[in-house]
């Protein structure tokens, strides 16, 4: 593809500027100490699709569950007591052998002499169906469990919470030989102040914004925050108990590099997540296991592990730019806001691919921000606000942002930009904008350095690395000799494998996608014109996102054809991973909305053409760009039925 495309984006842009004018504004707060990334140790995503278990390793399970009850209206965490019985007679029928997290852990450097399957039961919040349901259960079973307490809870139960235990109810199960009691913190099991919006996170993975000082808390009162309540928690049930507590359940499962290295210098030796996957031996030597939430619709079974490693649900994505959302007005913000959510809403998406950085002139310069960060100023703290309209709706919120158009730093360092030359005899190609070289160190650090603001400040649930990440044949990379398209495309891939690896260490489940051209698509490893390798994208991402632009690929009289040619393409370039034949590719077909060439809207019908002739090719993940609140023809239900919104629990992918 010619760069005319992406110059027609800059006409687009204009475009969206004489719709929807943005005035400049600064709504962020005091910005806090400039923040430097804290990598943490045997960290890596906790998605089980990315990293299924090994064959010849043991399976271990660990199961959380909370309230047990009959009760037909409790939420959906809380299962019934003959549940709970069958699940347990079941997993022993089809040879799982039950441990205690001590037992598991005597095993953590001879995992190989465990059993084949191991099942660990964990409680949390200490409800006192506990003592009255769970418990004989357990003696009647001989199987052992934790129970995890949130000791600010015991003395001050919430209003809202089911009827907890006793300290001497704690104190029996702790003395009955079958439960270990465990940390569930102090109070840090609540929600906080996330944004100047008043929306609100999960304690320990939110750096807390303090309204009254209109300001995000720094770094060193982060982690006083959450040392001081970890600390205070073993204080507790050490007194309450006579003993030391050393196992750690964060609550609602949210966790990171530094959280967990506090937790460690708390004296906790083993801190438990959720994840929705096993653990693996490796977990317990880094001393950190995720768990498999139990919900009412759960089906646990003993032979088939579709419940520890289910299929990957369909992405269907919605791309969002906030420059035609935001207005400087609070009135006409939230209208677009509300317009755009149930916009996407309607057509059927699951996810959302928000804008990370504002281009109100079209240039493709990012000169400032959506969200809190160190870098750059901001536009307007917006993002995480739009993010929880569309999380409430039921949309999974990813962020859209560049890895190599940082414009404020190629300004300042020049000297970081790509090189470019044009090739003797060939076409004269002019880039759309600068980029920095992947391959020098500046380039790495301030790269990492922004994502890990991302991570930091944002409830990302998904990264979408953008189109920047790109090169041309005539560009050079700034610090090798060696500039061909493999050595280009290995640059890149190392910096973006930078970038995940400082974003685990914040947010461990969050997934990766990366825009690709179309024609890279249709290459056998690296596209000369692009030094992108849509083999490897399929190796590195949990989504491969093609710009599936058919007018810009000159396919709009054959758009629906083309479309299925494409997705056939890219599903033969897929090999799934063994035990998992029947997974869809991982890649999203991404359809233009808006013609930049004739700077006019896409027609609804050719739409729904191009997403006809994908399925036809059984594509499941789709996605439109642009989708504005208030402009477009994008149809209703064109990617799918409306998503159900997510439950109030707090826990994720509640069924």
């Amino acid at each position: 593809m010619d760069f005319w495309y992406i110059e027609s984006m800059v006409n687009w842009r204009h475009v969206m500027r004489s719709l929807l004018p943005l005035i400049a504004a600064l709504l962020a707060a005091a910005c806090s100490t400039p923040h430097v990334a804290e990598p943490g140790q045997d960290l890596r995503s906790r998605a089980p699709q990315r990293v299924p278990p090994q064959s010849s390793a043991p399976l271990i399970a660990v199961f959380c569950y909370h309230d047990i009850s009959d009760r037909p209206d409790a939420p959906s965490i809380t299962i019934s007591p003959a549940l709970l019985q069958a699940q347990i007679q079941g997993l022993k029928r089809d040879g799982w052998t039950f441990l205690s997290l001590s037992e598991l852990l005597s095993y953590k450097e001879r995992p190989a002499d465990l059993p084949p399957r191991v099942a660990v039961l964990s409680f949390d919040d200490a409800y006192r169906s506990f003592s009255e349901q769970v418990l004989p259960l357990l003696r009647k079973e001989n199987v052992r469990a934790t129970l995890s307490i949130v000791t600010s809870f015991l003395d001050d139960p919430p209003k809202d919470l089911a009827p907890l235990m006793s300290w001497e109810q704690v104190r029996e199960a702790d003395r009955s030989g079958l439960v270990e009691i465990a940390s569930h913190s102090h109070s840090l099991h609540r929600y906080v102040t996330s944004n100047p919006y008043r929306d609100t996170d999960p304690s320990v993975t939110t750096r807390r914004y303090i309204l009254e000082e209109a300001r995000y808390e720094d770094r060193e009162e982060y982690r006083a925050r959450i040392r001081e309540d970890l600390r205070e928690s073993r204080r507790i049930l050490r007194e309450k108990l006579g003993h030391d507590v050393t196992v750690l359940a964060w609550p609602y499962g949210g966790h990171n590099a530094v959280a967990r290295d506090i937790a460690s210098g708390e004296g906790f030796v083993l801190t438990l997540g959720l994840g929705g996957t096993s653990a693996r031996p490796e977990d317990m030597r880094a001393g950190y296991l995720p768990r498999v939430m139990v919900y009412r619709g759960s089906r646990i079974e003993g032979k088939g592990l579709g419940w520890l490693s289910p299929p990957r649900l369909p992405v269907r994505a919605a791309q969002v730019d906030l420059d035609a959302v935001y207005d400087p007005d609070p009135a006409v913000f939230v209208k677009r806001v509300t317009e755009v959510v149930e916009k996407v809403g309607r057509m059927g998406a699951t996810h959302v691919f928000l804008q990370a950085f504002p281009d109100p002139d079209g240039s493709g310069f990012f000169r400032a921000a959506w969200f809190q960060n160190h870098q750059v100023p901001v536009r307007a703290d917006i993002w995480s606000m739009v993010a929880h309209k569309f999380r409430q709706a039921g949309v999974r919120v990813w962020i859209r942002a560049p890895s190599m158009n940082l414009t404020w730093i190629w300004e300042q360092h020049p000297e970081w930009r790509i090189p470019f030359r044009k090739r003797k005899g060939g076409k004269e190609v002019t880039p759309w904008y600068f980029r920095l070289s992947p391959d020098l160190e500046g380039t790495r650090k301030a790269a990492i350095d922004l994502f890990t603001d991302i991570a930091v400040y944002l409830p990302i649930q998904g990264v979408l690395f953008d189109d920047d990440a790109y090169m041309l044949e005539g560009e050079k990379l700034g610090g090798s000799k060696a500039s061909t398209p493999q050595a280009k495309s290995a640059a890149m891939r190392d910096l973006i494998e930078g970038i995940k690896e400082a974003v685990l260490d914040w947010r461990p489940e969050c997934r990766f996608g990366r825009n690709i051209y179309a024609p890279a698509v249709e290459k056998e490893g690296v596209h000369p014109g692009y030094s992108q390798d849509f083999g490897q994208f399929l190796k590195d991402y949990d989504l491969t996102v093609v710009m599936a632009y058919a007018r810009m690929e000159g396919h709009e009289k054959d758009a629906e054809a083309w479309a299925e040619s494409l997705a056939r393409r890219a599903s033969r370039k897929w090999v799934p991973q063994k035990g998992r034949e029947l997974d869809a590719p991982p890649v999203m077909l991404k359809f233009q909305a808006y013609d930049w060439s004739k700077e006019e809207w896409v027609p609804g019908e050719e739409l729904a053409a191009m997403v006809r002739g994908a399925r036809r090719a059984m594509a499941v993940d789709l996605g439109v760009y642009p989708v504005l609140p208030e402009k477009g023809n994008i149809p209703v239900g064109l990617l799918g039925e409306p998503v159900p919104a997510f439950g109030s629990e707090g826990y994720p992918d509640a069924k």
